[in-house]
């Protein structure tokens, strides 16, 4: 029979091989620090998706022009993804991302001062969200980069699942509400309130130890890389640098398929959001007073998805889970195009929520625990602007087949996620497993270290 773990013991604090119930650390207080820091900088982002959309519409009603504000959103992952990862590399990732907070509070400072006088236009709100996003590039990868160095062994789904959370709720739950009803209240007061959560954001992060700042192997059984075990003044070129993590990812690694069968994934999701409200409205009858509450069911499987994904890979082991969610995840799509009414649909919109987020976390996690801290900076970066720079080709793709029929573009998607996952499906198993014992290994040397503790503690005492 087995014994119960402890009761100072979290659950979710497994092994995430599935073959172990071994109880690991909490999170920390660290993490603890680094996730207030991200909830509050989440919450800004949430706020700020709102607003400025609300503020462009104030200032014009040209459809053209509103939509700019999406160019100027995306537009810095394509431009400087793959420059931020390199940046991510070398410099404290600490200070990176306090300096970009305080980057994103001072636009939007400058902006509420131009609203507040009647000096806002248009062409302000695309420099200001080109230059906040652009921040968000480096505060993104930087925190993806350093969040292994934080979590300690064995919490690393865990740690990704309530940073997730913590995101679906600022972002979905509580920013964009927040920014309507402060906007109501008076035009520059919400873009005021999102520069306060960019400084909190901050000054939280001011807080975190000089040891988790810069980048360092984050694997036992991978050496150094050069540019690793390098002093400063001899460091390779940035250029070098990249050049090296696009080897690394598809040449020196199982990560290419992946990385192809993550473009897949996010052309999937483009293609059908780029009819989703035609769909949502003409096949299934939604009223438009109610498509933002039917869209909103996705955000709820998503949070389901980031609390429970710790218990999942502990009771699953992480490649049988990979496997079911991302199956699911296909078997979504095709639910949603077949629905017979909204009700149905909305349950599929739900499920692909949970799906998609708690596959993504337990990838994230993998990635993280076999790519040395040093290249991890740049391998987020190809992995975040790969799933970005399609995004218009599939959306545009999408438009073309709904023209011929709306639900052939989820029937499409999800063919498409399925015949991508059974191609890569031995890099996914490949890559899980090197990170089940790589994450074994990090807990056997924690066990050992506080075995060591406990021991000259117990001798000082004699």
């Amino acid at each position: 029979m087995q014994e119960e773990p402890p009761t100072n013991v979290d659950p979710e604090s497994t092994s995430g091989s599935g073959t172990e119930s071994t109880p690991t650390p909490g999170l920390g207080r660290d993490f603890n620090r680094f996730w207030v820091g991200s909830l509050s900088s989440n919450l800004g982002d949430g706020m700020m998706t709102i607003a400025l959309p609300l503020v462009a519409a104030m200032l014009t009603n040209d459809p053209l022009l509103v939509s700019g504000l999406l160019v100027a959103r995306f537009l810095p992952w394509l431009l400087f993804g793959l420059v931020a990862g390199v940046v991510v590399d070398r410099v404290d990732r600490v200070r990176l991302m306090v300096a970009t907070n305080l980057g994103r509070a001072g636009a939007l400072i400058a902006l509420a001062a131009l609203i507040a006088t009647g000096h806002a236009g248009i062409w302000v709100l695309y420099a200001v969200m080109f230059t906040v996003m652009s921040c968000e590039v480096f505060y993104d990868l930087a925190g993806r980069a350093m969040l292994p160095d934080i979590a300690p062994a064995g919490t690393i789904d865990r740690a990704n699942g309530r940073l997730e959370g913590g995101r679906t709720v600022g972002q979905e739950f509580a920013g964009g509400p927040l920014a309507g009803f402060l906007f109501a209240v008076m035009a520059f007061v919400p873009i005021a309130v999102n520069a306060g959560t960019y400084l909190l954001g901050a000054l939280v992060l001011l807080g975190l130890p000089l040891a988790v700042r810069r980048s360092r192997p984050t694997t036992l059984e991978a050496s150094p890389s050069a540019e690793e075990s390098a002093t400063p003044d001899r460091r390779p070129s940035p250029l070098a640098e990249l050049r090296e993590g696009f080897d690394f990812v598809f040449r020196g690694s199982s990560l290419g398929p992946i990385l192809v069968f993550n473009v897949a994934l996010n052309a999937a999701f483009m293609g059908l959001s780029a009819v989703m409200v035609l769909l949502a409205q003409e096949h299934f009858g939604v009223p438009a007073a109610l498509y933002g509450l039917f869209l909103a069911s996705s955000a709820v499987g998503a949070l389901l998805g980031a609390i429970t994904v710790g218990r999942m890979v502990a009771r699953l082991g992480r490649f049988r889970l990979e496997l079911v969610l991302f199956t699911v995840t296909g078997l979504c799509f095709f639910g949603f195009a077949l629905a017979p009414n909204a009700y149905v649909a909305v349950v599929a919109w739900t499920i692909l929520g949970f799906a998609t987020t708690s596959s993504n976390i337990v990838m994230l996690g993998a990635i993280q625990l076999i790519v040395p801290g040093g290249r991890l900076g740049r391998v987020m970066s190809f992995v975040q602007v790969s799933g970005t720079a399609f995004g218009p080709v599939a959306a545009l793709l999408g438009g073309l087949l709904g023209r011929v029929e709306l639900y052939y573009v989820p029937l499409a998607s999800g063919t498409l996620v399925l015949v991508s996952l059974a191609l890569a499906i031995r890099s996914i198993r490949g890559v899980v497993a090197r990170a089940d014992r790589i994450e074994a290994e990090q807990l056997e040397e924690a066990r050992g270290q506080s075995s060591r503790t406990e021991g000259q503690e117990g001798g000082s005492r004699r």
